[in-house]
C-alpha cells in the first residue's frame, strides 16, 4: 500500500469522525435545547400522579325548601399496587371485607399502576373494617354519594344518581350539567414504587359545586299522593297506579307518583320500575276525554244549553253498533254530560266533523309532547285525519281510538280549569349556585287559548254536575264545589278489545269559582271493581280535600242537608235488568254490589229501592239463572201492562212495581211481549220482552 493511499485513508477516517461528532452535537442540540420543554414535560407527567375530586352534586328541594335529593361522604376503597407487598393475601383479606372475588381483587393489585380503584362508595361500618386491616398500599379516599331521603317517594320523577354521581333517570338526568358541577383534581410528582418525592410538583385544582334545583313539588301533596297510591294498590291489585296534580293557573305539578315504583337509593333492585308511566304511558282514556268533544262543540257552536238528545241504549254509525252504559231516554245538553251518555257524545262527534274536533284534540296538546322537563315523555298516538271515518269519529268522541299519556290530560284539564289557556307543565321553579344565587327562573308557559272563557266557565258547569248528581258522586268533598268526569275503557290488545281489562281514570278540578288543584287519578288493571267511579274517583277525593285543607283554601258554605247529601245516596231499583247494567247502574251512584247465587236476572236486591245509605255500600244482588224454579212469591194476581215503546231500564221499573220479573232480550224499545198486556198473571211471573232500536 503506497504513502498515498494511506495518508488518503487517514483523511477519509478523520472526516467521518468528524461529521459523526457534528451529527451527534447537532442531535443532542436538538434534544438539549429545542425539544428540552417537551422532553421535560413528558418526564414530569411519568412521574405525576392525579386523582380526581368529585364536586359535590346541587341539591334537589320541594317548593317550601325541604331536601328531596343531596350529596353524603362517604369513603372509597382504592390501591397502590407498587405499595403492596403481599399480594395475595391483601387481595384475600380485603375481599372478605367488601364482599368481592379474590381473583379480582388480586388482578387489580398486580398491576403496574400507581392508583386502582377496588370498590367505591361503601357503608361507614364496612370502611372501619377496612381501616382496621391496616394494609400496606390501601387506602380510603372521601367521595359523595347521592341520597334521597324520602325513599320512594317522587322516586319516578326525581331519578337517581350513578356511581360517578351522573344522573341516569328522572330530573337527575335532565339537569344533570346544572347539577353536576365540574371535577377538581390533585397532581402531585411520585417514584417509580409510587411514593411521594420529597420537594416535588404539586398542585390543587378545586372542583366547582353543583347548582341547586328548587322544583314546583310540595312534599305533603305528595305524600298523600304516594299514600293514595299504595291504598289503591292494595285494594284493588292494579297492574299500576298514577296521580298528579298540578296547579292550573301555574302549571306547576304540585306532586306526580306511580307504581309500581323503586327505591333511587336502590334503583337496582327494581330496574323494571324505573320507568315513569306519568308522562310514558300511553292509554285510551275513555269518558274523560268527553271534556274535549265537549269544549270543541260549545267553542264551535254546534251545541246549545237547549239541545235535546235521545239515548236508546245503542247507536249504529255505518253498520257498527255502539252501545252505551244504559238507554237514558231523553236527555238535555247537560244530562248527557251528567251521565256520560255515549250515545249523545257521538252525536256531537258527528255534528263537529272530524276537521273540527281534531283541530281541538291537536289544540290541547295531545299527539305531541308537552314538554314537561322529564325524560321519555312519549307524544300519545293519533290516527291521521285521512284514515278517519264516520265509525273512527263516533270512537273519538267518547274517548275511543286516541291513545293519550297522563301528563297530557292533566293539562287538559288544567286549561279548562284556567279558563281555555293551556300551559306547559313545569317541574323547575329555579335553579340557583351553592351560594343561594339565582342562576334561572322559570315562569308560566302559555301555549294558547284553545277555548273562549266563557266556553269554560260553560263547561265548567256541566263538570260541576257530573260530581253533584251525575257518575262522579264518589268524588264530592263536602264543602267545596268540584269539577270532574269519570272514565271507565276497555284495553286494546293486539287489535282487539279484551273485554275483561280496564283503564279506570278520574279527572277534575276546583274549586270551581277559583281552581287551585287539577288532580287526575289512572289505575290500569283493577281487579274485581273497574267503574271509575269506584276505584278512581275515592283517591281523587282523599288528594282533593287533604290538599285544599293543607293549602287552607276555605269550604263554601253549606246546609246541613246539603252535606248529607253528598255522603247519602238513594238506593236505584236495579230488579229486573241485565247484571252488566245493573253493576254500571250501581257504580254511578257510587255503590257497590255483592252477589247471591249464580245468573244473570236480578229478583231481588237488598236495600231495596229508594234506601239512602252511604257511598260505597255494597248493594246484594239477587240473582236467577232461568233454570232454578223461581223463589216462591206472596199469593196475588196483577195485570201485565204494555210495555210496547220503553226502554229496558223502563220496562224494568214498571214491571218491578208490579212484582213482575223481566227477561229481555235485545236494546233499544220494546216491540213485542208475552204475555200480551191486560193479560191477568200471578205475583212473582216472568214477562219476556223483546227490544229493537226505532225505525227513525
Amino acid at each position: 500500500m503506497t504513502p498515498l493511499v494511506v495518508k488518503r485513508r487517514i483523511v477519509g477516517l478523520f472526516l467521518f469522525i468528524a461529521l459523526s461528532v457534528l451529527a451527534l452535537g447537532g442531535r443532542l442540540f436538538f434534544l438539549q435545547v429545542l425539544q428540552s420543554d417537551d422532553y421535560q414535560q413528558q418526564a414530569l407527567e411519568n412521574r405525576l400522579r392525579e386523582i380526581y375530586i368529585q364536586p359535590t352534586r346541587g341539591t334537589i328541594y320541594d317548593r317550601e325548601g325541604k331536601k328531596l335529593a343531596f350529596d353524603i361522604s362517604v369513603d372509597t376503597v382504592v390501591a397502590n399496587p407498587a405499595q403492596v407487598v403481599d399480594k395475595e393475601s391483601t387481595a384475600q383479606r380485603l375481599a372478605e371485607v367488601l364482599g368481592l372475588d379474590g381473583q379480582e381483587v388480586l388482578e387489580k393489585l398486580s398491576r403496574h399502576s400507581a392508583f386502582e380503584w377496588v370498590k367505591r362508595k361503601i357503608d361507614p361500618d364496612v370502611a372501619q373494617e377496612v381501616r382496621e386491616l391496616g394494609l400496606d398500599g390501601i387506602y380510603l379516599l372521601e367521595e359523595t354519594k347521592r341520597y334521597y331521603p324520602e325513599g320512594v317517594v317522587a322516586a319516578h320523577l326525581l331519578g337517581f344518581a350513578g356511581i360517578d354521581n351522573q344522573g341516569l333517570e328522572g330530573i337527575e338526568v335532565t339537569y344533570d350539567g346544572q347539577l353536576r358541577g365540574s371535577l377538581g383534581r390533585v397532581l402531585g410528582e411520585s417514584t417509580a414504587l409510587g411514593t411521594d418525592i420529597p420537594g416535588g410538583f404539586k398542585k390543587y385544582i378545586p372542583s366547582r359545586d353543583g347548582h341547586n334545583l328548587i322544583l314546583t313539588i310540595d312534599k305533603v301533596i305528595q305524600y298523600i299522593v304516594e299514600r293514595e297510591l299504595d291504598q289503591i294498590m292494595l285494594e284493588f291489585g292494579a297492574k299500576s297506579a298514577i296521580i298528579i296534580v298540578t296547579d292550573p293557573s301555574t302549571g306547576e305539578v304540585l306532586a306526580m307518583g306511580t307504581r309500581p315504583t323503586y327505591n333511587p337509593n336502590d334503583p337496582l333492585s327494581a330496574p323494571d320500575n324505573w320507568r315513569n308511566l306519568a308522562i310514558w304511558y300511553n292509554y285510551e282514556p275513555g269518558s274523560t276525554f268527553k271534556i274535549v268533544t265537549a269544549a270543541a262543540a260549545l267553542e264551535e257552536g254546534v251545541v246549545s244549553e237547549s239541545d235535546g238528545f235521545f239515548c236508546k241504549g245503542a247507536i249504529t254509525v255505518s253498520g257498527a253498533t255502539i252501545n252505551c252504559v244504559a238507554a237514558h231516554g231523553s236527555q238535555s245538553l247537560a244530562d248527557v254530560v251528567k251521565n256520560s251518555c255515549n250515545v249523545g257524545f257521538v252525536t256531537i262527534g258527528q255534528r263537529l266533523g272530524k276537521e273540527s274536533l281534531y283541530k281541538y284534540i291537536e289544540a290541547f296538546g295531545f299527539g305531541k309532547p308537552t314538554g314537561v322537563s322529564l325524560p321519555g315523555e312519549e307524544g300519545g298516538i293519533l290516527l291521521p285525519k285521512n284514515q278517519v271515518g264516520p265509525v273512527e269519529l263516533a270512537n273519538n268522541a267518547f274517548g275511543y281510538g286516541v291513545a293519550v299519556t297522563p301528563i297530557q290530560m292533566v293539562s287538559m284539564a288544567g286549561a279548562v280549569a284556567n279558563d281555555g289557556v293551556l300551559l306547559q307543565p313545569q317541574i323547575v321553579r329555579e335553579v340557583r349556585d351553592h351560594e343561594g344565587n339565582l342562576v334561572q327562573g322559570f315562569k308560566p308557559k302559555p301555549f294558547g287559548q284553545v277555548i273562549s272563557k266563557e266556553t269554560a266557565r260553560q263547561l265548567s258547569g256541566y263538570l260541576q254536575l257530573v260530581i253533584a248528581e251525575g257518575t262522579g258522586r264518589s268524588a264530592a268533598v263536602p264543602g267545596y264545589n268540584l269539577a270532574g268526569k269519570t272514565g271507565t275503557a276497555e284495553k286494546l290488545e293486539q287489535g282487539h278489545y279484551t273485554g275483561d281489562k280496564h283503564v279506570a281514570s278520574f279527572l277534575g278540578y276546583g274549586p270551581v269559582d277559583d281552581p287551585k288543584l287539577a288532580i287526575l287519578v289512572v289505575v290500569d288493571e283493577p281487579q274485581g271493581a273497574y267503574f271509575g267511579s269506584l276505584v278512581a274517583a275515592p283517591a281523587f277525593k282523599a288528594v282533593m280535600a287533604e290538599s285544599l285543607q293543607y293549602l287552607g283554601v276555605p269550604p263554601t258554605e253549606k246546609s246541613t242537608e246539603e252535606e248529607e247529601a253528598e255522603v247519602y245516596v238513594p238506593v236505584p231499583n236495579v230488579v229486573n235488568l241485565p247484571l252488566s247494567e245493573a253493576k254500571t247502574i250501581l257504580g254511578e251512584a257510587g255503590l257497590g254490589n255483592r252477589l247471591e247465587r249464580e245468573g244473570t236476572l236480578i229478583i231481588d236486591q237488598m236495600p231495596r229501592a229508594g234506601a239512602k245509605v252511604e257511598m260505597g255500600t255494597e248493594v246484594i244482588l239477587y240473582l236467577w239463572d232461568g233454570e232454578e224454579p223461581l223463589p216462591q212469591q206472596d199469593e196475588g194476581q196483577v195485570m201485565v201492562p204494555n210495555l210496547k215503546g220503553k226502554t229496558i231500564r223502563e220496562a224494568a221499573q214498571i214491571l218491578s212495581d208490579l212484582d213482575l220479573l223481566l227477561q229481555a232480550e235485545g236494546t233499544g224499545l220494546a216491540v213485542w211481549q208475552d204475555p200480551a198486556p191486560l193479560t191477568v198473571v200471578s205475583v212473582g211471573s216472568l214477562v219476556e220482552v223483546k227490544f229493537a232500536p226505532p225505525t227513525s
